[in-house]
């Protein structure tokens, strides 16, 4: 029951041990700009382009592309928040901070609580199944994931959920704000218990969901977010103080 149309957000499936900015092959304008996009947001996210100002000409010459594409793919990435225009022309990479991530769980607190209980009451037999299964296949393994694969075990759970609403617009809300998730997500790495905690918690909305209990995954996932954005904002907080 995927909704046809919508892009997945998210960094990429690249592994951390590959460059996001390792040359393109010749494709179509249009491609190139998403695609010049995507590889600058997951190289913000996987801090391979420094908080600051963006050299502009050196990341046009890693992607092999013109600085056309490379200027097309910024307004995205200001809307998103990765990107800041500079006064005295440019953009640089913003500073991640401890209110950009609480503000940014509170919007997904308002839609994926939402989306879990639509479905708990309304989702198809087969979406609950394939979100069980996304836990099954994870659970066991993700401590041996780097951390590309961690961030897309962890974003395949979450936008299998909003997937299985059938309401295409949970999708549309949850990718402005997904390159902070990721980001922030990525600060935190070192500390592997964040990890460990939340697929195990996963595995409680999961389990909510195949009972169908609404209010049990609500409240799964209630829990689930504001733990993250607990440990996610006070390590950012910590770092950003030493």
């Amino acid at each position: 029951m995927a909704n046809e149309g919508v892009a997945t957000p998210g960094i990429g499936d690249l592994s951390a041990e590959v460059s996001a900015l390792e040359q393109l092959p010749p494709r179509d304008s249009t491609a190139l700009v998403r695609t010049v996009r995507d590889r600058l947001r997951l190289a913000i996210a996987l801090e391979q382009i420094p908080t600051g100002k963006l050299n502009q000409v050196q990341v046009a010459k890693q992607l092999g592309v013109s600085r056309m594409p490379i200027r097309a793919a910024i307004p995205e990435l200001v809307a998103e928040g990765l990107l800041e225009p500079l006064a005295g022309g440019g953009v640089a990479v913003r500073e991640l901070t401890a209110p950009d991530v609480r503000q940014v769980y509170d919007v997904r607190m308002a839609l994926e609580t939402k989306a879990v209980r639509i479905v708990a009451e309304q989702g198809t037999d087969e979406s609950v199944r394939h979100i069980q299964q996304v836990v099954d296949r994870h659970l066991p393994v993700f401590t041996s994931y780097d951390t590309a694969k961690l961030l897309a075990a962890d974003r395949e759970f979450h936008m299998s959920i909003l997937t299985a609403t059938d309401n295409s617009h949970f999708q549309r809300a949850i990718v402005p704000v997904w390159s902070i998730v990721e980001r922030a997500m990525v600060s935190v790495m070192h500390i592997r218990h964040v990890f460990d905690s939340a697929w195990h918690e996963h595995a409680e909305v999961a389990r909510a969901l195949v009972e169908r209990d609404p209010d049990a995954a609500e409240a799964a996932m209630h829990q689930h977010l504001s733990r993250a954005a607990d440990k996610l904002a006070t390590s950012i907080a910590e770092s950003a103080e030493s």
